[in-house]
């Protein structure tokens, strides 16, 4: 296991930018089609990371150069057989919002080997949702050491894709004919076009 080097994560997800970006422009658009906002922060959050991790699988699956490991607790996607990515959201801190566990405690290690590629070098990529809760401010790859970070640096890209809100189309009123009656002002007038 090696630990994260920045300049080498960059150059090989490099490629992957743009691709990236997508996976959490779709996943964002998805999850305001489903209607978002829920009742609990919580709830949305977990709407959030299943709308990524699906739309990464998605835009991931047989591209040549990343390989997709989709079980456990979350999945895990090898770039170019040397960097293990795992998407997050970021806490306040602008790292992975992590719950304690032991499957995420040894992500978080680097000295930690991935069974399936004992090599790769593992960092997280992490969105910060924006104040609404319907898209994200930022990207960051970030390498970790435990509670601790390495490095991080902001995906380069852009910003988020414009995210449409569902139309809600509004109720047809009825055509109703009415009839607006004119007061007739030659009532009333005398001959010599005096009112009486």
């Amino acid at each position: 296991m090696s630990l994260p080097v920045e300049t080498e994560v960059r150059k090989i997800l490099e490629p992957f930018n743009g691709s990236i970006r997508n996976v959490l422009d779709k996943a964002f658009k998805d999850f305001i089609k489903k209607g978002g906002a829920n009742i609990y922060k919580r709830t949305d959050s977990a709407d959030q990371f299943d709308a990524v991790i699906r739309a990464a699988i998605a835009e991931f699956t047989n591209t040549p150069g990343v390989v997709i490991f989709p079980t456990g607790s979350t999945a895990r996607f090898l770039f170019g057989g040397k960097v293990l990515v795992r998407f997050k959201k970021a806490s306040r801190k602008g790292r992975g919002s992590n719950i304690p566990t032991g499957a995420n405690d040894n992500f978080l290690d680097p000295s930690i080997p991935f069974g399936d590629a004992p090599q790769a070098m593992k960092v997280e990529i992490c969105w910060k949702v924006n104040e609404l809760g319907t898209g994200y401010d930022s990207v960051h790859v970030t390498a970790r050491n435990g509670d601790g970070k390495l490095w991080s640096y902001e995906l380069p890209g852009g910003k988020q894709g414009v995210i449409e809100f569902p139309k809600v189309a509004a109720p047809q009123q009825p055509r109703r004919r009415s009839v607006a009656k004119l007061k007739d002002s030659a009532k009333g007038k005398k001959k010599g076009g005096e009112a009486s």
